[in-house]
């Protein structure tokens, strides 16, 4: 019977996929998704030696990094920050980056997250010459968010474990000889003061782990690294990979208000996120051929363009490297922009999906006032103007339904 109301539907849509105000999207409460760990990369610096370090870099070049029997270890004197970045961008929001690593009791080490631009970022330590384990306020290193004490012991293998999700970041230290652990965590705040269903997101407390990984020793004995990892949580068999920048991230709106987050709830959770706040396409092409070929979706759903940057060559490049993976590309329009700056990128975004024959979700015709895509509905929009409210998000959801075939996979 759920079967044969499923095809009734597609046969009736099938002439137009545009969907209309008329039909009232209920998502239905999912049953809770099978999830699975995927290794994106794992260095063992004891075995591979210099083939694990070829994929990092000293972004500051401050000294050097060099391998023993030990790990890798920093053999300078200077204390400042001495970063050893990955060379690549992993942005899935829900993963766990590890690190195993011989500590010495006068040990500062962290983890950090850059920016895309190789600035800012989050900083995570494991202080041994104060006995603390500390997750440092976003883009203010100087300040500790959250922190917890934990003796270090001379000499002593430990494992480090970052844990992002969605807003929510932990940071756990456990002691291979002893057992002995210890957690901080944090998570950015939102603000529902303003009444209704708009939703404030204040400024990012500890974490927000940004896609350029690092390491740093930040002073006294460097630690010897023997291994890193990292891993991605997501769904099995993943229908949907969903990529984009800020408004695809969620900022400023609760996870479950997230126009993705809603269109996950309509495929039963086989969604997974992969969002950078200030993405271009340029950040894009990258990702996408780090992150695809690990999780293997059928549809990969990309909404790009709102901070500039698309050109018709980098789109349609982007289309075949989706499709090189085996996969099916959605090429979203982006949502309206106040100045009508949105119509000449959709007018190029358009263009390459009919010259392609690439699914579309109208985000345009979604967020514009009266159907006009030169004209913002303010309604549907935070007070920037920019990122999508809670409205505009469900009504860019709703568009889920602008891709052909997809009523077969909804519940």
């Amino acid at each position: 019977m759920k079967k044969s109301l499923t095809l009734f539907l597609f046969f009736l849509l099938s002439g137009n996929f545009a969907c209309t105000d008329d039909y009232d999207f209920r998502p239905y409460e999912p049953e809770k998704s099978t999830v699975q760990e995927l290794t994106l990369l794992k260095y063992n610096f004891l075995a591979d030696g210099e083939t694990a370090l070829a994929d990092f870099s000293n972004i500051e070049n401050y000294g050097s990094w060099v391998l023993d029997e030990r790990g890798l270890t920093f053999d300078g004197q200077d204390d400042a920050a001495l970063y050893l970045g990955l060379d690549r961008r992993i942005t899935f929001e829900e993963r766990v980056t590890r690190v195993r690593l011989s500590l010495f009791d006068d040990t500062r080490f962290g983890l950090h997250w850059l920016e895309r631009d190789g600035s800012g970022g989050s900083l995570f330590t494991v202080d041994a010459a104060e006995g603390t384990l500390n997750i440092h306020t976003y883009r203010d290193e100087a300040k500790v968010e959250s922190s917890v004490s934990f003796p270090v012991e001379n000499g002593h293998v430990y494992t480090l474990e970052a844990v992002k999700s969605f807003r929510s970041n932990t940071f756990t230290i456990t002691d291979e000889t002893t057992g002995a652990t210890a957690s901080v965590a944090t998570a950015s705040e939102l603000d529902s003061n303003t009444g209704g269903n708009t939703i404030q997101q204040n400024e990012f407390k500890g974490g927000r782990q940004n896609n350029v990984f690092g390491m740093r020793r930040l002073s006294g004995k460097s630690p010897y690294i023997k291994q890193v990892e990292i891993a991605a949580t997501v769904a099995s068999e993943p229908l949907m990979y969903i990529i984009g920048n800020s408004i695809t991230e969620g900022d400023h709106i609760r996870e479950s208000a997230r126009y993705g987050q809603v269109m996950a709830s309509w495929l039963n959770g086989r969604v997974v996120f992969s969002g950078q706040s200030g993405s271009t396409i340029d950040g894009v092409l990258v990702r996408v051929a780090n992150e695809i070929p690990v999780i293997r979706p059928k549809y990969v759903m990309v909404t790009i363009g709102t901070n500039g940057g698309n050109t018709r060559e980098k789109l349609v490049e982007l289309v075949e490297l989706i499709r090189s993976y085996g996969a099916i590309p959605v090429l979203n329009r982006i949502p309206v922009k106040s100045d009508d700056s949105s119509y000449a990128v959709n007018e190029t975004i358009g263009s390459v999906c009919d010259e392609l024959e690439v699914a579309s979700c109208r985000f345009d015709l979604a967020t514009a006032y009266e159907g006009d895509t030169h004209r913002q509905d303010a309604s549907m929009f935070q007070s920037d103007l920019l990122h999508p409210s809670v409205e505009g998000n469900y009504a860019m959801a709703k568009r889920l339904f602008d891709i052909p075939g997809i009523l077969l996979h909804t519940k």
